[in-house]
């Protein structure tokens, strides 16, 4: 039986250094740290591209699924410091593209988080402001091309046609 006194001598000891999961817990959260850090102070310039053409290529197939989805043509074109979707709109006179409301549809407006500059052989002319350089059609016809992504000395290709969206340059 234990008596008062070793009870006391055991309560009254100090605890020196640290127990082995206090320890894994310290290092697990130095490396969360280390990892956010490298990932939001720079590190790696080609993953920045990769991770921007990857969410256009999931816009363009996401846009594909509302043309088909909403029964309506939908277009895709760059405009300053990023892109967004326009819609045809048919009237008696022909119709005309105009863009989507951000609340119609989860096709909204999107901003580059870095400068990029865009490439397409089969763009429009400037001068028509909403004309998209890529269009779906409701029964799945698309009018695509490909489209060269660049910025700071990184290049991503993208073809969107029939067979879908795809990355035609690996990292």
């Amino acid at each position: 039986m234990t008596s008062r006194s070793d009870i006391r001598a055991a309560l009254g000891r100090r605890q020196r250094g640290m127990t082995l999961i206090e320890l894994l817990v310290v290092i697990v959260i130095i490396a969360l740290a280390a990892g956010l850090g490298v990932a939001w102070l720079g590190g790696g310039e080609r993953d920045r591209l990769q991770t921007l053409t990857d969410r256009l290529a999931r816009d363009w197939q996401l846009a594909a699924a509302v043309a088909l989805g909403q029964q309506r043509v939908i277009g895709w074109r760059p405009v300053e410091g990023g892109y967004r979707f326009v819609a045809w709109e048919p009237a008696r006179d022909g119709g005309a593209w105009v863009a989507l409301s951000p609340d119609a549809t989860a096709l909204a407006a999107r901003q580059w988080s870095r400068p990029v500059a865009l490439e397409m052989a089969s763009a429009p002319d400037e001068a028509d402001g909403l004309a998209p350089w890529v269009a779906w059609w409701p029964p799945g016809e698309v009018i695509g091309g490909t489209l060269t992504l660049s910025s700071r000395g990184e290049t991503r290709t993208l073809t969107v046609d029939a067979l879908g969206v795809r990355e035609l340059t690996a990292p």
